[in-house]
């Protein structure tokens, strides 16, 4: 018999309980990423500025002002190179995530099956499917990226520019158009997002390529709409009611930086981790999967 959705959270939050190295992964996720995105930061302007030597070679002489023109100038005269060297830095970024998020469902999915988790469950999980998580990220990006086609209508309405802002008339019916378009998008990626949430997991607990795990993620969806929504629900909840508690306390100047370091914490430490295993949970349990009983747990040392 299936568990319903208070069983879940009520028995994954156990299992979380027990196991707080499921939180490495994320940790880890956070110092790579970080460390890409550094060096990213750092290592572009230099190649752009290698590529224009000749450009720069009076520059010490120029005053600041002079010296953020020409930088502003070079990137926009390599803009073709820097948008490469961006996106390879993107892709390298999220094939980190891949690695370490394959690796915390692996660890989720050794802590929901027998009561405990080692980071070999991190190496082994990441290891064996980081690369069809990665490519399955890029697949459901370029679908959300779909959803541009909302906006083409009033892309196209508002024209040259100058002849936009030289028609004032139009302004409010163009400006009407890209509004409604954007929401449009925004509701698709909800809607995308929503029906593949448990693509991710599918992949990781059945070892599955990228495209068997949007179909199976699909066909998990119209199978389970009511307790997925309802998952999702609770998922956002979480971050509404920390995003909340952010703004009140923002008024007493004392507590606002304790919180952001708080909230920073809490972000990778518990509700990533704790969120991971309630997806496994749900995953596994309406698969057939063997779930350990969690009140066996109280035994565990």
């Amino acid at each position: 018999m299936n568990e319903d959705l208070g069983r879940i959270l009520n028995k994954g939050f156990g299992t979380w309980s027990h196991n707080y190295g499921i939180a490495v992964p994320f940790f880890l996720n956070m110092m790579a990423s970080l460390f890409i995105l550094m060096m990213a930061v750092f290592i572009i302007p230099f190649i752009v500025a290698a590529t224009s030597m000749s450009d720069i070679g009076g520059a010490s002489s120029l005053t600041t002002e002079e010296s953020m023109e020409l930088l502003m100038s070079l990137f926009s005269d390599n803009i073709v190179l820097v948008l490469v060297l961006g996106l390879i830095a993107f892709l390298a970024i999220s094939f980190v995530q891949s690695y370490f998020e394959a690796g915390a469902i692996g660890m989720a999915q050794a802590a929901s099956a027998s009561g405990h988790t080692t980071f070999d469950d991190m190496f082994r999980a990441g290891k064996d499917n980081v690369f069809n998580l990665f490519l399955t990220r890029i697949i459901i990006s370029l679908i959300f990226l779909a959803g541009i086609v909302f906006i083409i209508p009033g892309m196209l309405t508002m024209g040259d520019f100058n002849s936009f802002i030289d028609n004032p008339e139009n302004a409010l019916l163009t400006s009407m158009l890209l509004l409604f378009g954007f929401l449009l998008w925004g509701l698709y990626v909800l809607v995308i997002d929503i029906i593949f949430s448990i693509v991710r997991f599918g992949l990781v607990l059945d070892r599955l390529d990228p495209m068997e795990a949007l179909e199976i993620g699909y066909s998990f969806f119209m199978n389970n709409k009511l307790v997925v929504f309802l998952m999702y629900l609770v998922v956002i909840g979480m971050s509404i009611a920390i995003n909340l508690v952010g703004e009140l306390i923002s008024y007493v100047e004392v507590l606002a930086n304790a919180w952001i370091f708080l909230s920073f914490v809490l972000s990778f430490a518990v509700i990533q981790p704790l969120v991971t295993v309630w997806w496994t949970r749900l995953y596994m349990d309406r698969t057939g999967k063997e779930l350990y009983d969690i009140s066996d747990l109280l035994e565990y040392p």
